[in-house]
């Protein structure tokens, strides 16, 4: 059975105006056309539908109720197609898209999602998905090529992942409100032997290099309890259950129900940015970076977060 022939857009462009126009003539003079021209397309679009269109009364042509229901079908699909027209639009604008985004807790609950939340105004229809997990999960997760964009503190060379250092921030340690070291200027790492130590989980690099500061100089603290991230050692700590050794994005958060301290020996924590590799970067996720090295410049400049260094 042979294909049926498509109708053209110059023969619904043509029924569209004559519909409009209401006779043969206005529809040639919109359509800059001759009469016999539109005649002869319409009558080739009532051929390849099968029905009839058109009632011929006196030289003019009378829309039959098929012509009124293929009218309202057509006007609905360039409805449909100016919706397309304002997604592309808003696409070309970076205002519609998808964002997957993995943080490590330390950075996305102090800062990324300030950084979102800015980056989602006016972009109304951009659907982000951001999850926190750990930096070795991070990571790999970008390694495998599963997600947009990845915000890490572990050291990470793969051949899969474009990374680059965001920033450099010290440890601070946060002390319950009426500590006996609440009032100090500084906290060095044997002030705090004896004290109920809150300790990231043995998994994670940040509980290794505080460890080894008090190791190496042979400092004894009560590790009672374990957290995951710096926002539950804040918790706790508020809470007068322990000390700790956290990052300073999260701990200015914290204050004032803990009392945040600089501390000694510096530990620094140090926040990456990463990309997969064979993963097409989107012109959206592109945008969130540099949305995210726009606050890095503007935090650094403004001293917010004392000893921050940024590369060079």
């Amino acid at each position: 059975m042979a294909a049926q022939p498509r109708i053209s857009p110059r023969q619904l462009d043509a029924f569209c105006t004559f519909m409009e126009a209401g006779t043969v003539t206005a529809a040639a003079v919109r359509l800059r056309i001759s009469q016999s021209a539109v005649s002869k397309i319409l009558r080739g679009l009532e051929e390849q539908v099968g029905c009839v269109l058109f009632l011929r009364e006196s030289r003019r042509l009378i829309p039959t109720r098929e012509a009124q229901l293929l009218r309202r079908e057509v006007d609905r699909i360039f409805q449909g197609l100016d919706g397309v027209d304002g997604f592309i639009r808003n696409l070309r604008n970076l205002e519609e898209g998808e964002l997957e985004i993995l943080a490590t807790p330390a950075l996305g609950e102090a800062f990324l999602f300030d950084v979102l939340a800015d980056f989602a105004q006016n972009r109304g229809n951009v659907r982000a998905s951001f999850q926190l997990r750990h930096s070795h999960v991070v990571n790999q997760r970008i390694a495998d090529q599963q997600s947009d964009l990845g915000f890490s503190m572990l050291p990470f060379d793969h051949p899969g992942v474009i990374g680059e250092d965001l920033f450099h921030v010290p440890a601070v340690c946060v002390l319950p409100v009426g500590h006996r070291l609440a009032a100090a200027p500084l906290v060095r790492a044997q002030d705090l032997r004896g004290e109920t130590f809150l300790s990231f989980s043995r998994d994670a690099r940040m509980r290794h290099l505080v460890d080894a500061v008090f190791e190496q100089q042979h400092i004894v603290r009560r590790l009672q309890h374990e957290i995951y991230s710096s926002f539950e050692a804040c918790a706790l700590a508020a809470r007068g259950l322990g000390v700790a050794i956290v990052d300073p994005l999260t701990a200015r958060q914290a204050e004032p129900s803990v009392v945040v301290v600089p501390f000694e020996p510096r530990i620094d924590y140090t926040f990456k940015a990463m990309r997969p590799r064979f993963r097409e970067s989107s012109r959206l996720a592109e945008a969130f970076l540099d949305a995210v090295r726009t606050k890095v410049s503007e935090m650094a400049a403004s001293d917010a977060i004392a000893g921050m260094r940024c590369p060079d």
